[in-house]
């Protein structure tokens, strides 16, 4: 099954839900459920390909690879990933966050099929919920992508050393304040936000902010940029600055024969 990213796009500038079939309409997380979605969104993006080069698995559907190693511990020791037995029961539970409070999940405790209502979820429309997903939800990750072992723990330490160069970033909750002081909202407004907005929020504040402090300095004749300023209102798209380093999965899947 296929969905048209044309059309999906069409519901992102008000974040309405997208009807996915028949069956599943897509919901945007929203803020109060920023706990459980920060918990659980990495049973949607394990580099299942990077962290376990073995044919078997590379060659599995991801939905399949979940339900194999739910509850395998001894399998996640193996590759160092402790979080691995506990993917299978997130990603349900992230299935009935964003599939509404409505939505009928139904899995078989035996083979952890699961159900939609009433829509069986096949590895084909598993890998587009998380496409949509991750759309939705301003995800950075690119699950067409695949980074052998030693470039996934590359970049994983080029994250924790910009992590520790910037340790002036607050937490969620600072976050969540910070905007309520900028918008001059109540927490309940912020609770209703998708996730996706509240942090688009949080960058166009601070790209106002930064864009008004060097227009003052540069209006003052103090400060002159080799750059002309780009304006706070412009895109907030950011080049992947990782994009060399990486291949599409599909020229690896070929060449395993699946």
């Amino acid at each position: 099954m296929e969905y048209n990213e044309d059309t999906l796009k069409e519901y992102l500038l008000f974040d309405t839900p997208f009807p996915y079939n028949k069956s599943i309409t897509l919901h945007p997380v929203l803020v109060k459920d920023i706990l459980e979605f920060n918990q659980c969104q990495q049973a949607f993006t394990v580099r299942k390909n990077a962290s376990i080069p073995e044919k078997k698995y590379i060659k599995m559907g991801y939905f399949d690879f979940l339900k194999v190693t739910a509850g395998d511990k001894e399998f996640a020791e193996k590759y160092d990933m402790k979080y691995l037995p506990f993917c299978y029961s997130m990603a349900v539970k992230l299935l009935s966050i964003i599939c509404g409070e409505d939505a009928e999940i139904q899995y078989h405790r035996e083979t952890l099929d699961v159900w939609i209502n009433g829509c069986m979820i096949t590895n084909e429309i598993f890998d587009d919920i998380r496409r949509i997903f991750f759309i939705q939800n301003d995800v950075d990750f690119d699950m067409d992508e695949f980074m052998n072992i030693d470039t996934l723990n590359a970049l994983e330490k080029a994250r924790a050393f910009e992590q520790r160069k910037n340790n002036n970033s607050g937490t969620t909750e600072d976050y969540i304040d910070s905007l309520a002081v900028g918008l001059r909202v109540e927490n309940e407004y912020i609770q209703n936000l998708t996730i996706r907005k509240f942090w688009r929020y949080i960058k166009r504040l601070n790209k106002h902010d930064e864009y008004q402090a060097c227009r003052t300095g540069e209006m003052s004749g103090m400060v002159t940029f080799k750059q002309p300023l780009q304006h706070w209102m412009s895109s907030m798209e950011i080049k992947d600055k990782y994009e060399n380093l990486k291949a599409n999965e599909n020229d690896i899947r070929s060449k395993l024969g699946g």
